[in-house]
């Protein structure tokens, strides 16, 4: 019962990294498209080679922040896991023991 609660948290937070991967993957590719079709116009070069640079300077931020925010939520349900099985654990040890 205990490992099934663990590995739904788990999966849990495997699932919120692999959805932070997927959005920052999709901002940067977005960042990317949007500085191919600004390139297209060769007499703003040097103007939209500075906004690409700032687009994937800000998608890789975003995407950086993401994978922060899924990898606390992460480390959050591991430690709200230890909360409610380190009880059941003792539990458990008291009644093998017969205490």
């Amino acid at each position: 019962m205990s490992s099934s609660v663990v590995e739904r948290i788990e999966e849990e937070a495997r699932k919120l990294i692999e959805d932070a991967r997927r959005r920052a993957r999709e901002i940067i590719e977005d960042a990317e498209r949007r500085a191919r079709e600004i390139l297209e116009d060769k007499s703003y070069l040097e103007e939209l080679e500075r906004e690409k640079q700032r687009l994937l300077k800000e998608a890789e931020e975003r995407a950086r922040e993401i994978l922060n925010e899924a990898y606390g939520r992460a480390e959050e349900i591991r430690r709200m896991a230890r909360a409610k099985l380190d009880p059941l654990a003792d539990e458990l040890a008291r009644e093998v023991a017969g205490i």
